[in-house]
């Protein structure tokens, strides 16, 4: 069972599991979709800090990055979050999610946004900090709804271009700053296929690392209106 942490909690100092990222992709053993070991973690060159990120079945797991050039290595290969999804259970994915973001977010604040120093890591936490101006930098999540609209027996599907041929999805959408959950639904909805639902029911929330977002599913009733297809 993994644990999501920051801090090693005390009795797992035994040896560490790792979740080495490069590009957005997490180092797996072929053979059983193991995660590295120690030993790879030393072969492989580092582009950032190691990050504790929890626990699994009670060992340490850690992230950290990898650089582009470096090889996986005879029996390892390098897996995209999708690729994941398919191959391990939901834990697992759900952790390797949490490696890309957490090795992403140090990647991309390795500087303050304010006055360009470089930033420093806060012990205890997972935040850096800037030194110079003390601007506090904590990963960054991205909270968006996803709703499946119902009008009796019926359910609304939709497809954007981008998807593969076949492949149709509830409706989803980011919330706004200054904007409820529930409101954003409503305006996604709306601008989307030119509906209006009620009768609002939270279903649950799932993390969905593509790759910052907090995805909040919502069952939705049909109201009224008619399909509006966007070009």
């Amino acid at each position: 069972m993994f644990e999501p942490g920051v801090v090693p909690p005390e009795g797992t100092d035994g040896p560490r599991l790792w979740m080495l990222v490069q590009r957005n992709r997490v180092l797996f053993r072929e053979a059983d979709a193991a995660l590295a070991e120690q030993r790879e973690a030393d072969r492989l060159p580092r582009t950032g800090a190691a990050h504790f990120i929890g626990t699994l079945d009670g060992q340490q797991v850690w992230a950290a990055g990898v650089a582009d050039e470096a090889e996986a290595g005879k029996g390892w290969h390098f897996c995209d979050l999708f690729s994941v999804f398919g191959m391990a259970d939901e834990e697992m994915w759900m952790a390797a999610g949490r490696a890309v973001q957490i090795v992403e977010w140090e990647r991309i604040n390795r500087f303050c946004g304010s006055c360009g120093a470089p930033n420093e890591p806060v012990s205890g936490e997972r935040s850096m900090r800037c030194p110079q101006c003390g601007l506090l930098r904590f990963p960054q999540l991205s909270p968006a709804i996803i709703t499946l609209i119902h009008r009796g027996d019926e359910v609304l599907l939709a497809r954007s271009h981008r998807f593969p041929e076949g492949l149709y999805s509830a409706l989803a959408g980011f919330v706004e700053p200054g904007e409820t959950v529930e409101g954003a639904l409503l305006r996604e909805v709306e601008e989307e296929v030119g509906l209006r639902v009620k009768n609002l029911e939270y279903r649950g929330s799932q993390p969905w690392p593509f790759p910052n977002s907090l995805m909040l599913g919502f069952f939705a009733e049909y109201e009224s209106g008619d399909i509006v297809l966007e070009d």
